[in-house]
């Protein structure tokens, strides 16, 4: 029963996402595109502040310019800070030419719509994506929606969930090679820290005072802005978090079944039973694993890096662009551009 139950809610989590990304999102109009110009302000406020362990600079080879890389925590009230603070030092240097954020088309014209600036819904969930493209705005820079179509993210997250599940169950055919190999390119972009001279962000960004003081806003805005942008969507995160106490209510319904009372632990549970249940954990912890690391942070990774390349491209060499993303992409991003010249 406790399986059965798991094995539906993932499915209906799956499925969920798959709808949400298709149909939440309103189309953009065609106005928007992966860089659209801005009219330069009359005037711009500089502060000097890029000591931020979370803002990482990698010199392009091939476009022969600067990234300036800033890793965020969504909604942080420091990471908003930061990223304003650093683009409005590269405009002082008079080196910026465009500011890329982690987005799309479809999420960027949703979010203008229902939060402008102004509103009482930006005011409650301000966030460092819109404010890193008003102080790109006043600087005079290009805006580059670098992230792919969210509609594509939500497919991707589909076909990961079906082809782990299959592959699991064909080792003979290279499956498990296949799964054990996408875990560890993944888990080496996001679990790897710049230290001793490589590329990445530094440990310290991650456990920043400035940053932890902010969290707790940071997490109640954050599903505060989804719900209001796509209900389905914060249905479907009230699952993911309630999944816990969903679980334990099939723990329950199993004992009651049996007979017993709800004990914590169940001494008397089979060995089999104890066997399998740690299986099952193990299922769970490749199957999401998998999902979310290859189709929610690597993949992702070679678009950001890609689209930020193509902005430079299209411009004269030299310069720089200020990239605001998660801080899980810092690292990843931070890599391709220095030592791959084929993205």
């Amino acid at each position: 029963m406790r399986a059965l139950g798991r094995i539906l809610f993932f499915a209906l989590v799956a499925s969920a996402n798959a709808l949400t990304s298709a149909r939440a999102l309103p189309r953009a109009p065609p106005a928007a595109t992966a860089a659209q110009a801005i009219k330069p302000a009359r005037s711009l406020n500089v502060v000097m502040n890029s000591d931020s362990p979370a803002v990482l600079r990698v010199y392009d080879e091939k476009t022969r310019s600067r990234v300036v890389l800033v890793g965020t925590m969504h909604y942080n009230p420091h990471s908003i800070a930061v990223a304003r603070d650093v683009i409005a030092e590269e405009a002082a240097k008079g080196d910026l030419r465009a500011v890329a954020v982690e987005s799309c088309a479809s999420r960027w014209n949703s979010t203008l719509e229902l939060a402008p600036q102004g509103s009482l819904l930006r005011s409650l969930c301000d966030n460092e994506m819109q404010e890193a493209a008003e102080s790109g705005e006043a600087a005079g820079a290009t805006l580059v929606l670098a992230d792919q179509p969210i509609e594509e993210t939500g497919r991707r997250i589909t076909q990961l969930f079906a082809l782990t599940l299959v592959e699991l169950f064909t080792p003979w055919a290279g499956g498990w090679n296949r799964i054990g190999s996408d875990l560890q390119q993944a888990f080496g972009q996001a679990l790897s820290w710049g230290e001793e001279g490589e590329i990445g962000l530094p440990f310290k960004a991650l456990v920043d005072p400035r940053l932890a003081l902010g969290a707790p806003l940071s997490f109640a805005r954050y599903p505060i802005s989804v719900s209001v942008r796509s209900p389905l969507f914060g249905l479907l995160l009230l699952a993911v978090f309630s999944a816990p106490w969903v679980l334990a209510a099939f723990d329950y319904i199993d004992y009651v079944e049996m007979g017993g009372e709800y004990v914590a632990g169940r001494p008397e549970a089979s060995l089999g039973e104890l066997i399998g249940s740690i299986a099952f954990s193990i299922l769970e912890t490749v199957v999401l694993g998998r999902v979310l690391l290859v189709g929610l942070l690597e993949e992702r990774n070679y678009v950001l890096a890609r689209n930020i390349r193509k902005a430079l491209f299209d411009g004269k060499p030299g310069g720089s662009l200020v990239a605001v993303m998660g801080m899980a992409h810092c690292t990843g991003v931070g890599k391709l551009l220095k030592e791959s010249r084929i993205v």
